[in-house]
């Protein structure tokens, strides 16, 4: 179709899948009873997406999902150690401040 293959060409499907996506919504029934009517046909389209969505979902193997929960583990523990230091360091900070302030 095009002579020159690659981004260009690309680029020129992309911006006629979107002019046609566009004549296609610009084009759809406005009044109630066409929009009714059009139901069925919107629905099949809508089952039809979800169909080829669902056939690009993927399971993890086994040994991905003992690695990642390891890895989520071992930042929670992380995270909860952080957290606690700062918690310390800040709460015998504020209450070494107020003994100060209130010794006369």
């Amino acid at each position: 179709m095009y002579e020159r293959r690659g981004m260009n060409a690309r680029r020129m499907d992309f911006e006629e899948a979107s002019m046609a996506k566009t004549l296609a919504v610009a084009s759809e029934p406005n009044t109630g009873i066409e929009k009714l009517k059009s139901g069925p046909e919107r629905l099949i389209e809508f089952l039809k997406d979800t169909r080829n969505e669902l056939r690009k979902v993927w399971t993890p193997t086994a040994t991905e999902v003992r690695s990642t929960t390891t890895v989520v583990i071992i930042t929670v523990f992380l995270f909860a150690a952080y957290f606690w230091a700062i918690d310390n360091i800040i709460g015998h900070t504020i209450g070494a401040l107020l003994d100060k302030l209130t010794k006369h």
